[in-house]
């Protein structure tokens, strides 16, 4: 298999031949790649060649790994996170307060959303504090939520919020806001006009690798949204990890 004119190493040299067969559909999705013997005594490789072309795969997204069964081609492509529509009034109002944007998103792209959400207080990190324009250690309310597509985790999102905007309120009741928590926020007299994000990338935490069931090796997004009020007050910071492999991240700008 080796190439002398590849200055890869050889584990990438076989993961971009599968890659290729991945992509032209010689490997279609939902394929089982060969074994690990099979795919040792087809390109003469080691074992640890192979093993590694497969974690480059699986990294990427292109491959699923399903215990005592081997690793298939990736049915589903990677959810689209319309990060310009999520948080979005008008379509928070053309749901008539029945699904939130993220509901709304997932089923588009043929998935069933559910969430699971948990709720605290504490005082405001440094981080947070210099969002929310508040003073460390200030109370901030925060829901943490899991959230799934067909039951497979696709994303964590931590939201805070100023201790006196929403407490007592729909946001800090770990049931599932079906409206959303920016519709809650205007009916409490904070219409959410505009976000900022920021964007950046790294490897995720223990923590966070287990509740998305993530692959070793595979990075993650972090997206810090924080949404002003009509005031320009800032009233939330919206945290959220998504998974490299699982995600492509479409922003629709208007150049107008």
């Amino acid at each position: 298999m080796s190439n002398p004119a590849d200055p890869r190493p050889l584990y990438q040299q076989l993961a971009a031949r599968l890659r290729e067969q991945i992509t032209s559909g010689e490997l279609p999705p939902g394929a089982r790649i060969p074994t690990e013997n099979d795919l040792i005594a087809r390109y003469h490789a080691s074992r640890n060649t192979v093993r590694g072309a497969l974690t480059v795969l699986r990294t990427e997204g292109l491959l699923t790994s399903h215990q005592g069964r081997g690793n298939f081609v990736r049915s589903d492509p990677p959810m689209r996170y319309f990060a310009s529509l999520t948080g979005s009034r008008r379509k928070r109002l053309e749901a008539d307060r029945a699904r939130d944007t993220f509901a709304q998103q997932i089923q588009a792209q043929g998935k069933t959303p559910k969430q699971v959400s948990t709720t605290e207080v504490l005082p405001a990190s440094h981080e947070i504090a210099s969002y929310l324009r508040l003073t460390p250690n200030d109370l901030v309310c925060i829901r943490r939520r899991v959230m799934y597509a067909d039951d497979e985790p696709l994303q964590l999102g931590d939201s805070y919020y100023p201790h006196n905007i929403v407490k007592g309120s729909k946001i800090m009741d770990p049931a599932d806001v079906v409206e959303g928590t920016d519709q809650v926020l205007e009916d409490l007299g904070h219409t959410p006009t505009r976000y900022e994000d920021q964007i950046t990338w790294r490897m995720p935490t223990s923590d966070e690798a287990t509740k998305l069931r993530m692959e070793p090796g595979t990075p993650v997004g972090r997206l810090v949204r924080t949404s002003f009020d009509q005031d320009d007050e800032p009233i939330e910071v919206y945290v959220v990890i998504l998974p490299g492999n699982k995600h492509v991240l479409l922003y629709d700008v208007d150049a107008s």
